[in-house]
């Protein structure tokens, strides 16, 4: 049997290789020559996070990552995913419009998953983060079951289900 951080570790390396082998291949400014400037406030990483994910093939899907240890309700859980799906799609749509597209086209699969603590979701966070990835961490209110600012769900992607699961792939579903 083999071990679940190994296999994430292996496709953590193989998804970073893929990313860095295509931004290598790209001239700076982070675009092919022949590519017109989209927007004048556009970042070159942003550009190179679209290039990259759009010329991978394959599925795409949203991970969501709840904080087990919280014990919301399933409501609160439901209201926190609505929260972090929204706000993940609505900084694609900016960041990644052919992910998106890629996504809206491939069935928009969401996957709820668990973490233990909120340390788990922002190590998490910190590793889609370094890879390019799409994210929206929620902070609740603190009107009902939580107190305010407690960090509740982590959405990642839309992107290719390789390079989320490279991220996510050992968390169980929730």
């Amino acid at each position: 049997m083999i071990d679940a951080t190994l296999v994430g570790s292996i496709s953590a390396a193989i998804v970073s290789f893929v990313v860095g082998y295509t931004l290598a291949k790209l001239p700076p400014g982070g675009k092919p020559s022949s590519q017109k400037d989209e927007s004048n406030n556009q970042s070159a990483s942003h550009r190179s996070a679209e290039k990259v994910y759009a010329d991978i093939g394959g599925e795409y899907k949203m991970v969501l990552v709840v904080r087990n240890d919280l014990k919301m309700g399933k409501g609160k859980i439901a209201a926190q995913c609505g929260h972090a799906a929204v706000g993940a799609f609505e900084s694609a749509v900016k960041k990644t419009p052919a992910a998106v597209n890629k996504w809206q086209h491939s069935g928009q699969a969401k996957i709820a998953l668990k973490v233990d603590s909120e340390q788990a979701m922002m190590e998490i966070y910190r590793t889609a983060k370094h890879n390019n990835l799409n994210c929206c961490l929620i902070r609740d209110a603190g009107r009902t079951q939580i107190e305010p600012n407690t960090k509740t769900v982590l959405a990642i992607g839309p992107a290719p289900n390789l390079a989320v699961d490279s991220i996510t792939g050992h968390l169980k579903l929730l």
